[in-house]
């Protein structure tokens, strides 16, 4: 996790000696990027954005309790007319199908050292700027907050 988007870097080395230590940290690092892809996904569709036949459009509430950044004080969803939403549904539609297509690469990329950070970005800066900044609250002071 160098170069974090909350200035924090995490760092794991595990000693793989044996096969199954091996085995081992690869089924957990595969579904930590699972896990990754998924809440990528999600956020997206928080903030408001889905692909629809390649283009961006507004992610409407599928299920009985789906909850978007609408649903809060000061939330509005992110406009799909912009560069932002064109970038956001590239992401979900590559999250979308790099999990449920894992063999298929020809999705959009979800590169964790590129492409993510920068979605991660533009739905941070949403939520700043929009549910946050209607709190008088720092995004990051929150995420960073030691919970007793």
């Amino acid at each position: 996790m160098e170069n974090s988007l909350l200035g924090e870097n995490a760092l794991v080395d595990p000693s793989l000696r044996t096969d199954q230590d091996k085995i081992y940290w690869r089924c957990l690092t595969d579904s930590i990027w699972e896990g990754r892809l998924s809440a990528t996904r999600w956020l997206i569709e928080f903030v408001g954005i889905q692909d629809k036949n390649g283009n961006p459009a507004a992610c409407t509430e599928k299920r009985n309790g789906d909850v978007r950044i609408d649903a809060f004080n000061g939330g509005c969803l992110l406009d799909p007319s912009t560069a932002n939403a064109r970038c956001l549904a590239d992401v979900w539609k590559g999250c979308t199908q790099a999990s449920s297509h894992a063999t298929d690469c020809t999705h959009p990329s979800v590169d964790d050292r590129t492409v993510l950070p920068q979605a991660l970005k533009i739905i941070l800066d949403h939520l700043q700027n929009t549910i946050y900044d209607k709190a008088c609250k720092n995004i990051r002071d929150c995420v960073l907050e030691r919970v007793p």
